[in-house]
């Protein structure tokens, strides 16, 4: 079967994804000295609060760019068979990412509570639940799957 578009076209846009995700990663230092010159202009950042962004963010980077790397995968699967345990494994992978995610985004809200860093602590939960149900799906057709082979 071959690839559709839309499938081949979300593809590119994850890889482009990861890439811009790597580099913004690696240059995340001078991109948060650039950010606070130019919206702070001469006020400093708090005593330790550049350090304590630039550990969240990474820490919260590596967890994102897995999740792409598995949609990634998952959208490779789609031309031969989509309904496969490992796409399931996959999701099941991305939902814990996404209920770590979500208690990193708590435990940053003990020190600096913002209102965006609770939507993305209930964001990141509901993702987590939605991959978890999706997995389940997933499972479930390829039982189903595997029980109408038989029959036949």
């Amino acid at each position: 079967m071959k690839e559709p578009l839309v499938s081949r076209i979300l593809r590119y846009a994850l890889y482009t994804v990861f890439v811009v995700g790597v580099l913004i990663t690696i240059t995340l230092p001078f991109m948060l000295d650039t950010y606070s010159y130019e919206f702070h202009g001469a006020l400093a950042l708090p005593e330790g609060y550049r350090n304590f962004i630039l550990v969240f963010l990474r820490v919260v980077a590596v967890p994102g760019l897995w999740i792409v790397l598995e949609m990634i995968g998952m959208l490779r699967s789609i031309p031969r068979d989509p309904f496969v345990m490992r796409n399931v494994r996959a999701l099941n992978r991305i939902g814990i990412i996404f209920l770590l995610l979500s208690a990193t985004f708590f435990v940053k809200c003990l020190w600096y509570m913002t209102f965006l860093t609770v939507v993305c602590t209930l964001f990141f939960i509901g993702s987590g639940l939605f991959a978890f149900t999706l997995a389940a799906l997933i499972r479930q057709s390829i039982v189903f799957r595997e029980e109408n082979e038989l029959t036949i």
